[in-house]
């Protein structure tokens, strides 16, 4: 009966005419009417600087909601002068928290353009605009402070929480900058699961030390302690600050500033906590299956909200502004900002931060070609790339976590399947319907994710001859309204694929989902670039360790996004002070600001008479052979000759990128050339490292020297 149940499901969809994936470009994405540009090379073309913030209001003093966010950023150009201060209606408007004005100043054309602690000024013959957000009225005063920001890369938990954290309680401006047309397309929306709090129930058995010792157990003894004892301890405070926040929305200067998402409750009232695997204790709150998208409409709102928050879509960082600090006596480097791309008009420029720049902008799961993360800019590793190319330390990017249960469809992208199933009950089945979770792990389908994955990869290893899947996900034991109702989103994919979560086992298969390393930083978001900060999936920080446990990637963003919004804004704080002070001493460097200049000098080309589409069309299909390349060589189970021939691979790719970019910046462009970087050094990772723990399994050929593991069970489990 299991067996004709399994088998049937695939049958059945190979029968119904199942749409294969979409041919479209995997860069695609929708457009905006939002842009900025600051410090455009000599020889670009320079047009109208426009970095419109969403956060004016009407006659009526209502805030806009997403649906307005095309129409206001419109409003905005075509209302504003440089007569004064006016919203996007064109009428004068006061500064405060919950009416924040558009100011629009007129720059000049004296000269070529300067950046310092004195404003920008421009030589164009047209007229430049800059529209920005703050709490002071007056134009002269951001004249002063037109530098004076933090630039945050990334509009996802962790660069939303870094953003209203410095806004409001250090009240430092902000830009916020990110590659879609809203600020939602952002990876933190697709996490199905929840996000990790604190459950107060004495029966629940859960605590700071609960949480602790579940994140080291699921890291394979690689976390760092005082990373995850910082998330355990802070995490449910910055949930209740962040995303708890039950004021009067319209309570003036004590009402609501950050989110209030709405969680699932029980009849009671009180927060429903689920329970997920390898977690001791139900302590996880979420929204249905869509806790991601609740929590993200919710905080970005928060930020767009903010007076203090600029907002800038449709744009991406392509390299760092780094020079010298003048004032060190080694010469050391300081992060002075980013060179940016408008997706739109393929327009370069350059946006400079005396707070630093802080890069959220996600892993780099996306450089393979089985996923989990959505298609787009956001998971090629631009974080990663950027940092490497500025030379930042990166640390344990061979750490690449595979989530186990991705659903399998031929011919379509990898579709989550959330670790909440199994936390609910669901059994790992192989088409015999014999479960075999237990197989590989005496906690089975609870089992950290990694133990996990492998099992789940080796079953489906056993597919016949005759094409049948050999991994399924079975939960059709609960109740069926219930399921239909705790996890809608997961039902309506699967309806829409002739597939029942209620009757149906769903074929699984492994999918890369999340990375565990990224840009080494400190617990407070520094990166041995001076200047440079990261949180949130682009960091290594050190919690996740060998792996990740299920529901921290949202915690972690929350911490370590405010902790960086902290260490920069707190004026007692010492470290914050002083990479301040290196920031602007090299923007008021006239040696600095020219290698800055050169640098965004060589990212100006812009190809015309299709040779630029021409150009897309290449690094579209050398993307493809990036993703290719990294599934097959440093994929779940990795050899040191197969990830050796994936390197050798990946470098050539690596140069091609980089011509393509050079010749023709674009969009797509930029995303091969760090998708390549990423894969390349997730693949240098890979091979330095001979020792099977967590994500990382290698399995040694004759000839390779192994290294003892010090976890003998850890061991067993890596070479299943």
């Amino acid at each position: 009966m299991a067996m004709t149940r399994s088998v049937g499901v695939l049958k059945r969809l190979a029968n119904c005419g199942l749409a294969s994936r979409s041919s479209s470009s995997a860069f695609s994405s929708s457009s905006s009417a939002v842009a900025a540009h600051v410090f455009p090379p000599e020889d670009a073309t320079c047009t109208s600087t426009r970095s419109i913030p969403v956060t004016g209001i009407d006659t009526a003093g209502a805030r806009p909601s997403f649906r307005s966010f095309h129409s206001l950023a419109s409003a905005a150009i075509n209302s504003a002068d440089s007569s004064g201060n006016k919203n996007v209606n064109g009428n004068t408007s006061s500064c405060g928290r919950g009416s924040a004005s558009l100011r629009c100043k007129e720059r000049g054309n004296n000269g070529p353009l300067r950046l310092g602690r004195t404003g920008v000024t421009s030589s164009t013959t047209e007229k430049n605009f800059m529209y920005t957000t703050s709490n002071t009225a007056t134009a002269a005063t951001r004249d002063v402070d037109v530098n004076d920001r933090l630039l945050v890369v990334g509009s996802g938990v962790a660069g939303c929480a870094a953003a209203l954290v410095a806004a409001e309680t250090h009240r430092v401006p902000v830009t916020l900058l990110f590659a879609g047309s809203a600020p939602t397309d952002c990876n933190s929306y697709w996490a199905q699961g929840g996000i990790i709090s604190r459950n107060y129930d004495p029966d629940s058995g859960d605590s700071a030390e609960s949480l602790a010792s579940d994140i080291h157990r699921a890291g394979a003894g690689l976390c760092v302690d005082e990373a995850v004892w910082k998330v355990a301890t802070e995490g449910p405070k910055r949930v209740k600050q962040l995303l708890l926040d039950d004021r009067d929305e319209n309570g003036g200067e004590d009402g609501r500033v950050f989110a209030n998402v709405p969680f699932d409750r029980l009849p009671g009232g009180s927060l429903s906590h689920c329970l997920e695997a390898s977690h001791a204790a139900p302590r996880i709150l979420h929204r249905a299956d869509s806790t991601g998208a609740a929590i993200t409409q919710h905080i970005t709102q928060a930020a767009v909200d903010h007076p203090l928050v600029t907002i800038v879509s449709d744009t991406i960082v392509t390299d760092l502004a780094v020079t010298a600090d003048p004032s060190s006596v080694t010469g050391e480097r300081v992060c002075v900002g980013a060179h940016i791309l408008d997706r739109r008009t393929r327009k370069t420029s350059t946006l400079l931060a005396a707070r630093g720049t802080l890069l959220a902008s996600g892993g780099l799961a996306g450089i393979y070609e089985h996923s989990t993360n959505p298609a787009g800019f956001n998971a090629l590793g631009s974080s990663t790339a950027v940092a490497t190319r500025a030379g930042a330390k990166t640390k344990d990017l061979e750490y690449v976590q595979f989530h186990p249960t991705s659903l399998y469809l031929p011919n379509e992208a990898r579709f989550l399947l959330t670790e909440a199933l199994r936390g609910e009950g669901a059994i790992l089945r192989d088409a015999n319907g014999r479960a075999f979770a237990k197989d590989f792990h005496v906690d089975g389908e609870l089992a950290p994710r990694d133990i996990v994955a492998r099992g789940v990869y080796a079953e489906a290893q056993k597919t016949t001859g005759e094409g049948i899947h050999n991994a399924y996900l079975d939960i059709t034991h609960r109740d069926a309204d219930w399921l239909r109702s705790r996890f809608p989103t997961i039902d309506s994919h699967l309806a829409k694929r002739n597939l029942d979560i209620t009757t149906d086992h769903l074929p699984v298969i492994p999918a890369a989902h999340y990375t565990c390393g990224g840009i080494q930083t400190d617990l407070d978001g520094r990166t041995s670039l001076r200047g440079l900060y990261s949180a949130g999936e682009a960091a290594r920080t050190g919690l996740h360790g060998g792996n990740r446990l299920a529901s921290t990637s949202l915690l972690e963003g929350l911490v370590y996004g405010a902790a960086v919004a902290d260490f920069v804004g707190k004026k007692s704080n010492l470290g914050g002070q002083e990479a301040y002070e290196a920031v602007m001493s090299a923007v008021n460097s006239l040696a600095g600001m020219e290698e800055v200049r050169y640098q965004a000098s060589r990212a100006s080309n812009f190809l015309v008479n299709g040779e630029a589409k021409k150009k897309v069309d290449i690094a579209t299909s050398l993307l493809t052979d990036i993703k290719s390349t990294m599934w097959n060589g440093v994929g779940v189970i990795r050899t040191p000759s197969g990830i050796s021939a994936a390197l050798e691979r990946l470098a050539n790719m690596k140069e091609e990128a980089e011509v393509l970019y050079n010749s023709c910046p674009t969009f797509e462009t930029a995303a091969v050339r760090d998708a390549a970087c990423a894969g390349e050094a997730v693949a240098r990772a890979a091979l330095s490292n001979r020792v099977s723990r967590g994500a990382h399994t290698i399995l040694l050929e004759e000839g390779d020297d192994e290294e003892d593991s010090d976890d003998e069970e850890v061991a067993v489990q890596a070479t299943m």
